[in-house]
């Protein structure tokens, strides 16, 4: 009878603690639970990476990409192990919108958002890896009237470029708001984009940049050739010659009559190149085709020129043609000579869907311009990765459910409209 005592008084003496267990949980501030729970959670993480099976596999997969040549600390890889940018050796993200809510009433209409999607362009470039060092510039036309632009500070890495940081200037190069960084501006690196912005009122965005690809392809006396579908894209390309540094204010001259009226791209000869769109989108686009096209380019060359096919300039005007239409930015053809259908099969889907309801108010939808949709894209994976844009999109990614037709009889779902043939045939024919 004593040990049948003990045990009961033990069992008591655990149920009291369970209770105050469940107690003290029930009743626990928010703050120290939260606490709780991120303890828990460290202590799983590091379990983890204490593990030697997560090791074993870690190295596996490190040479396993090294085995087949390439590298594991890739933009998409990093992303997908450490759900952040492509830098691990710069720690944390900085994010690009960093422009608190009463600081934008500082900014004159839309400069807060032209000034988010010119830091996301140089977190794109950078994450391309199209950077060197703090060299080279990126702007963009405030508005027309007052003849401003957005510059990155000289002295920032890329990556290190946000909304707030970037300086506004004159056409002359003259600091109008020096940002919210402690360094200025590079005038003599302006002075390439002021040159072009001042010739070119039609030209919003200046992309100058250099790579070895295409470095290469300025320098051959052949420029760029029309061997693949990007060197179409872009369209006709200027070519400008190396004249060194860029000190002179004469070559500004120079740079304004090579760019010529409607050429977009140009190949500055053994320097690099310069990509110009009436939209940041289109700037864009435009750059990255023409790196593309440069280096297409360079890895057929040692097949020799006189082996190379080239595309026939009534392809290429079929191609310009499409990209001016803004139909080859919209995904709807991976092939861009097949454009034209696809036209004329939107056109025709479109007055189809003027019998919805979605179009029975009379709103059309806007056509996406050129490299919009692939900026927005973009835009959607550097906010994934958590590098907060500020970026306000047009398209959500999640399809709107289509709202149901409404009748005025619903029918009830039954069994089967026809029960003779269940059971009972002749039982129920004669009813």
């Amino acid at each position: 009878m004593k040990m049948e005592e003990v045990d009961q008084a033990v069992n008591g003496v655990e149920n009291i603690n369970i209770d105050e267990d469940d107690h003290e949980k029930n009743y626990r501030p928010p703050d120290i639970d939260a606490d709780v729970r991120d303890m828990e959670r460290r202590k799983r993480v590091e379990a983890m990476m204490a593990s030697r099976i997560f090791k074993e596999e870690l190295e596996r997969i490190v040479e396993h990409h090294s085995r087949d040549g390439g590298t594991i600390f890739s933009s998409q890889n990093l992303s997908d192990i450490f759900g952040s940018g492509s830098r691990m050796k710069t720690g944390a993200i900085i994010p690009i919108n960093d422009i608190k809510g009463p600081e934008s009433l500082f900014y004159i209409k839309g400069e807060k958002m032209l000034r988010c999607k010119l830091a996301a362009l140089y977190r794109l470039v950078d994450l391309h890896g199209w950077t060197q060092s703090i060299y080279n510039h990126i702007t963009v036309r405030i508005n027309q009237d007052q003849e401003h632009f957005l510059i990155n500070p000289f002295g920032l890495l890329y990556h290190e470029v946000t909304a707030s940081s970037l300086v506004k200037v004159d056409m002359q190069g003259n600091i109008v708001d020096p940002g919210s960084s402690n360094f200025s501006v590079n005038v003599a690196g302006f002075m390439l984009h002021s040159a072009i912005h001042q010739a070119r009122p039609d030209v919003k965005c200046v992309i100058h940049m250099h790579l070895p690809s295409v470095v290469a392809v300025s320098a051959m006396k052949c420029g760029l050739l029309p061997l693949s579908q990007e060197a179409c894209i872009i369209g006709p390309v200027s070519y400008h010659p190396f004249e060194g540094i860029l000190v002179d204010a004469g070559e500004r001259v120079r740079i304004a009559e090579n760019m010529g009226p409607k050429n977009k791209v140009m190949l500055l000869r053994n320097h690099g190149f310069v990509a110009c769109g009436e939209t940041i989108e289109e700037a864009w686009v435009l750059a990255y085709h023409t790196v593309l096209a440069c280096e297409a380019q360079m890895k057929m060359l040692p097949i020799g020129i006189d082996n190379l096919i080239t595309i026939s300039e009534e392809a290429i005007q079929r191609t310009a043609e499409a990209v001016r239409a803004g139909v080859a930015s919209k995904g709807e053809s991976a092939d861009i000579q097949a454009t034209s259908i696809s036209q004329s099969v939107d056109e025709s889907d479109h007055s189809l869907r003027d019998e919805s309801g979605a179009q029975k108010s009379g709103k059309r939808e806007k056509k996406w311009r050129v490299g919009e949709m692939e900026f927005e894209a973009y835009m959607r994976m550097l906010d994934n990765a958590g590098y907060r844009t500020g970026y306000m999109y047009r398209q959500p990614v999640v399809k709107n459910e289509v709202p149901r037709q409404k009748l005025d009889i619903e029918v009830p779902p039954s069994v089967s409209s026809f029960g003779y043939q269940i059971e009972g045939e002749e039982a129920y024919r004669d009813l």
